[in-house]
């Protein structure tokens, strides 16, 4: 069955103010507590952030479901959240398969049928054990031709399953499940914009980063996601398979220092620009920051080749890093001599939509997006 961005069968009938999110990540589970206020308002009442445990999930799939939901519950018990009503979004991983395919223009009650046929001849998996989520993006014409431009993603059943069962053995009621990258559209379509803040990028007058075709990318710790919006719609995702652990454990052998060392090192570090003399531990962390994140950078920037040149996409004119890599010192200098494109971090920006409880950090909100995103 093909559905849009959001698993509906899970959905109720009633729209309930209060939702409990959850985004659980190969190193940290986050959950927010949320309320819909007035008009498109969404309040954050509470929120926590706690260890997933090691070897619990990987690329994606949660292999522990039980030691998941215990440290899940740690952490709503401790932030003290009571709220049952849950969406949850699903851990980018290699069993999510995304793919811009084109379909040839029919009437709208023939378009799903001629999207599954171009499915079959494309995608190499069998469909009956696949959720496959699909968004029409556009139109081209192709030798006197009309097709829709549509953006694919499949997610296997039995990882849907999982969720499922997650939230059920903690007595959650599901709302919704869904992918990242429709959460990560949904954060950044209204109502965030960057004000003029920094000489270093020349910005004279506050843009709503929901206008134009922007980046966002989510350094997470065992994936690097990208998303493509244009005006604010989902146009393009891709998932490289490289985050900030595997970093941590270059810094570690090149060092000889634990894996939580060398972690430590890569935030008091960063990329350096202006070197201390001397510093033998700086000298080697900013070359490993500099190989292993250059690569990804590069990776990251034959992907926007790729939208603009195999995918009828545009130009790319801004770049968002969040995630909790987003946080590395140099980050945006390093990143825009690769990319040659505007960068910025979430911290740069403002949200007109969303409002913290007046006792809450907001400076957490780079881990937060994706919970936030299927919120709203």
């Amino acid at each position: 069955m093909i559905i849009p961005f959001s698993l509906s069968e899970f959905s109720k009938s009633f729209m309930k103010n209060d939702i409990l999110s959850i985004d659980i990540g190969f190193t940290n589970i986050k959950v927010v507590h949320v309320r819909k206020k007035t008009g498109s308002l969404l309040k954050i009442i509470n929120y926590g952030i706690g260890s997933t445990p090691f070897g619990c999930i990987k690329n994606g799939i949660i292999s522990d479901l039980e030691g998941i939901a215990n440290n899940l519950k740690k952490v709503i018990e401790e932030q003290g959240i009571n709220e049952r009503n849950v969406k949850i979004v699903i851990s980018a991983g290699s069993n999510i398969i995304s793919k811009v395919i084109y379909v040839s223009k029919v009437d709208d009650k023939k378009v799903e049928e001629k999207i599954k046929e171009e499915i079959r001849k494309q995608i190499p998996v069998d469909i009956q054990s696949q959720k496959l989520f699909y968004r029409i993006t556009g139109e081209t014409l192709s030798n006197k031709l009309h097709y829709f431009k549509v953006l694919i993603t499949v997610v296997p059943n039995s990882t849907i399953d999982t969720y499922v069962k997650l939230l059920k053995l903690l007595n959650f009621k599901p709302v919704s499940i869904e992918i990242p990258f429709s959460s990560i559209a949904r954060f950044f379509s209204k109502g965030v914009s960057v004000a003029e803040r920094e000489e270093w990028n020349h910005l004279k007058t506050p843009f709503d980063m929901d206008k134009g075709t922007i980046a966002v990318i989510d350094l997470g710790s065992e994936t690097t996601n990208l998303s493509i919006m244009n005006n604010g719609a989902l146009e393009f995702n891709r998932i490289v398979l490289a985050g900030g652990r595997n970093l941590d454990e270059l810094i570690s052998k090149k060092l000889g220092v634990t894996r939580e060392v060398a972690e430590r090192y890569k935030k008091m570090h960063g990329i350096s620009f202006e070197m201390h003399m001397g510093d033998e531990i700086e000298k080697i962390v900013d070359e490993c920051m500099r190989d292993y994140l250059g690569e990804i950078l590069r990776n990251i920037k034959r992907s926007l080749d790729f939208y603009v040149n195999r995918c009828s996409g545009h130009k790319v004119e801004r770049i968002v890093f969040i995630g909790g890599g987003s946080g590395i010192r140099g980050l945006r200098q390093f990143s825009y001599e690769i990319m040659e494109t505007q960068v910025y971090t979430i911290e740069m920006l403002e949200f007109k939509n969303i409002e913290f409880e007046s006792n809450l950090d907001k400076e957490k909100i780079r881990y937060l997006v994706n919970a936030l995103g299927i919120a709203m």
